[in-house]
């Protein structure tokens, strides 16, 4: 039974590479992307049921990006979970207020993302 699928937008290979074994062992199906422009392309060749993503990238920041998602009517339900090692409560309420479903800090606590990715794929099922 497929669980869904995530896309995952980070500049870093290494962390777009721990999550995606993470995720994937849970029975999700991942996507990932160091470009967050072509990660932005992605959503709209793909059928996404939740982002995670870092908020320090270069060209296109976490920020831009979820404004850009939480802007457009075709994409702008997806969840985004926000995974950053931006702690300072700024960058949460700002994300928070920018769309995002929830926000996890680096380095991650995989229960809790584990539990975040879940939640987010729920709310998405029970909204359809």
């Amino acid at each position: 039974m497929e669980k869904g699928n995530i896309l995952i937008v980070d500049d870093v290979s290494t962390h777009l590479l721990l999550l995606q074994n993470i995720l994937e062992q849970e029975g999700y199906t991942i996507l990932t992307y160091s470009d967050p422009n072509m990660a932005l392309d992605a959503v709209y060749l793909n059928s996404i049921d939740v982002i995670l993503l870092d908020l320090m990238m270069p060209d296109l920041d976490g920020f831009e990006f979820l404004d850009r998602i939480k802007q457009d009517k075709k994409i702008s339900d997806i969840h985004v979970i926000v995974i950053s090692a931006k702690t300072d409560s700024w960058s949460m309420k700002n994300a928070m207020d920018k769309g995002a479903f929830d926000y996890l800090t680096k380095p991650i606590n995989i229960h809790d993302l584990k539990n975040k990715v879940r939640a987010a794929i729920t709310k998405k099922e029970n909204t359809k």
